[in-house]
Formats: C-alpha cells, sequence, structure tokens
C-alpha cells in the first residue's frame, strides 16, 4: 500500500497529493519537507482507502414573473 506525506501546519501543501511507493521514500520525502519548513509539523501514513464521490448539478430556467418594484 502507498504512503502519504501529510504537512500538518500547511493544509494546502501540494506534497498531500504524492503517493509513495515505500515507507522509506516517503520517510525522506518527508525529511526533505521539514529541511526546507523547519518548522512544520510533518507526519507520514499509509493510504487504507481511497474515497470518492460524483456530484451531479443540474439547471433550471426559472418561469418568468413579474418583479414588483419597491419604492422607499
Amino acid at each position: 500500500m502507498p504512503f502519504i506525506v501529510i504537512n500538518s501546519s500547511n493544509n494546502f501543501d501540494p506534497i498531500h497529493q504524492n503517493e509513495y511507493a515505500t515507507e522509506q521514500v516517503a520517510d525522506a520525502a518527508a525529511r526533505k519537507l521539514l529541511e526546507e519548513q523547519p518548522t512544520a509539523i510533518v507526519r507520514t501514513a499509509q493510504v487504507l482507502k481511497r474515497y470518492s464521490a460524483k456530484v451531479t448539478v443540474s439547471v433550471e430556467e426559472a418561469a418568468e414573473q413579474p418583479v414588483q418594484e419597491v419604492v422607499e
């Protein structure tokens, strides 16, 4: 199973998109990240499951209704 590196200090870090084949490779990536960002909180984790979902968006035109003008 693949491994990932998690930068808990930055939720938008692109490293979250990478998967590593072995724990050793993930560990090396985590150590490199920590050298670049010494104050980061970095973790490695083994991927057990992947989840995905699909969303359907539909649009419907609203029936024309007269618009009442507001007078102040």
